[in-house]
């Protein structure tokens, strides 16, 4: 026997031996994995367990669970890296990734709540119970899954075609399970792409990207859309209504972080910026009124379920289209605010400040594509009389862009210009007080018959007796001007009757 055969044998002995264990011990941990999870979560169902001692990695192969309202189906789970050592001497699991291949994620919400609350007692009773080892994960990684939320008729509510995610340094203990989110994580990502969202009975959201990383996230091609047409929206809803359309291009966040504050769902992000946004807003007046109050836009944010702070808000390059159909037979009254720019700072409904910050918005259009408008406009979230002011000015007017809202909506037709505009009001939820100045020239009515294709002549006639035809610009001519809010129509309507007054006290 040569050296050559004397150092052969036994490595290919100790080889063999390696082998015949490791195929015992893989078969022997398999078993008995496959004992604890039966055991552990018996709605656990999967083709095949595949253990490998020496690679330190596990498999499971088309896996389907349904546990309640949830149903999860994967084509395999992987696990791999984990750390014996902990394993076998201290009980705790540390692992060093689980990937989840093409997870199908259902959630069905239950047509009833009794489940909702048997399951919460369900957590709350694990909680209690508390967890007496330590679970590490570095990497859990979902690729090309799929998420589905319907009702519980199963009608969709969320889609979600495609989405990666992967959560880094994942930790669960004895402490993180008693919070409100059970488990602590370093960062987390999210690439989905082709969501769908049902907003309500009348209205569909779909975004065709969303990246979501730890200091920014994007969203693309949004798109907020009626399900109806505007002559059959109205069979869908038995009050005036708005029926939207809004697209945006893009949605750009910056620094953003979502956790607890007490027991409320926190939110901030330091700047959201929207480009390309372009929003149609429909309203058929010839329904019957909806008389709810409408509430302020500071006591809308301050009565929301969760807690809100985003530092700035941007808007790059807006179009802003409102149409009203205010008489049946006759084209809608439109009013619109194009290539738009604005800034909200400090759009927020808590603060850990002695002093509450003030929310501004600062914004400028071309009014009826023409007229430049600027905006400025503040509140305070936490003042419960919902104190407001709101000031800007707009530069020339015709009346032929005039007369696209002035038609529809009060069957005169005018001629003329307004040069310049300036107004001042702040108030409250109830009355309003402020002062406007306009300046125009040449400046005339016509009074139409109902069916608005012509003048009426004597009407014409009366209503230009009344008429200033000229007006010189001067500093706050109507000061003093008191407005009260009609509580049914909401803030825009609330501005528009400050401003209608102050005009129609200039003109006559």
């Amino acid at each position: 026997m040569n050296k050559k055969t004397k150092v052969f044998i036994p490595i290919l002995v100790v080889l063999t031996i390696l082998l015949v264990v490791g195929l015992f011990l893989n078969s022997f941990v398999e078993k008995k994995a496959i004992s604890l999870l039966e055991r552990q979560l018996p709605e656990l169902k999967f083709d095949q367990l595949k253990v490998q001692v020496f690679k330190n990695a596990a498999q499971l192969s088309n896996i389907r669970l349904k546990r309640g309202e949830v149903e999860i189906n994967s084509e395999k789970l992987e696990v791999s890296g984990l750390n014996y050592w902990k394993f076998l001497f201290e009980k705790n699991i540390d692992l060093n990734t689980i990937s989840i291949s093409h997870p199908e994620i259902i959630y069905q919400t239950a047509a009833n709540k009794s489940s909702e609350k048997d399951s919460v007692a369900t957590k709350g009773n694990s909680k209690e119970k508390g967890l007496n080892k330590q679970i590490l994960v570095e990497k859990l990684i979902l690729n090309r899954g799929k998420f589905v939320l319907t009702d519980s008729v199963s009608e969709n509510k969320i889609k979600v075609k495609t989405f990666d995610f992967q959560l880094n340094q994942l930790q669960v203990d004895s402490s993180s399970i008693q919070n409100k989110i059970p488990f602590e994580f370093k960062s987390f990502s999210l690439d989905a792409d082709s969501i769908f969202l049902k907003v309500d009975e009348r209205h569909t959201i779909n975004v065709a990207d969303i990246r979501v990383e730890e200091n920014k996230s994007m969203l693309q091609g949004l798109l907020l859309t009626s399900i109806y047409s505007k002559q059959e929206f109205q069979n869908h809803t038995p009050i005036e209504k708005d029926r939207y359309n809004l697209s945006v291009d893009s949605i750009a966040i910056n620094h953003h972080d979502f956790g607890f504050k007490n027991d409320s769902l926190k939110y901030v992000a330091s700047r959201f910026s929207i480009h390309n946004a372009d929003f149609e807003i429909y309203r058929d007046k010839t329904q019957p009124d909806d008389n709810t109050v409408k509430p302020m836009y500071s006591e809308m944010l301050r009565k929301l379920p969760f807690l809100l702070k985003i530092d700035t808000l941007n808007v790059d390059n807006a179009r802003i289209v409102y149409e009203e159909r205010i008489k049946a037979g006759r084209s809608p009254g439109k009013v619109i605010f194009a290539k738009v720019q604005g800034e909200i700072s400090n759009l927020t409904n808590f603060s850990d400040s002695i002093e509450f910050p003030t929310t501004r918005i600062i914004a400028e259009a071309d009014f009826m594509d023409q007229a430049a408008l600027q905006l400025n406009w503040a509140f305070k979230v936490n003042n419960r009389s919902d104190w407001f002011s709101v000031s800007g000015n707009m530069g020339t007017l015709s009346a032929q862009n005039m007369n696209t809202f002035l038609t529809p909506g009060m069957n005169v037709k005018a001629k003329g210009d307004i040069t310049s505009m300036i107004f001042n009001f702040s108030g409250n939820r109830n009355v309003a007080t402020g002062g406007l100045n306009i300046a125009y020239k040449d400046f005339k009515i016509e009074v139409l018959k109902n069916d608005g294709t012509e003048k009426s002549g004597f009407l014409t006639t009366i209503a230009n007796i009344f008429v200033k035809h000229n007006g010189e610009s001067g500093e706050n001519v109507n000061k003093g001007l008191e407005i009260e809010r009609d509580k049914t129509k909401s803030f825009w309507n609330y501005l528009w009757s400050c401003i209608k007054k102050g005009a129609l006290k200039t003109f006559t």
